[in-house]
């Protein structure tokens, strides 16, 4: 099944945030490329981002205490 979310609404992604205790397997595609893939084990969620973007999730990371360490670089190509 799939769902269109523009997650810039906060409105849309709170439909995909109340979804997610529901759902096994989500992703999020653009222009037909994946973006980010989470998993129903609840410890993983992959993404795409810019470097303005992992700056501004460190940011938001670091005000909720969450340590940088919680994130890892994949390998280019993924």
């Amino acid at each position: 099944m799939g769902i269109d979310i523009d997650v810039r609404d906060d409105g849309q992604f709170k439909v995909l945030s109340d979804l997610v205790p529901y759902t096994i397997h989500a992703e999020g595609r653009r222009d037909g490329r994946l973006v980010f893939s989470a998993g129903d084990s609840g410890t993983a969620l992959w993404m795409k981002v810019t470097q303005e973007q992992e700056a501004e999730l460190l940011s938001r990371m670091a005000r909720l205490g969450i340590p940088s360490s919680a994130l890892t670089v994949l390998a280019s190509g993924r």
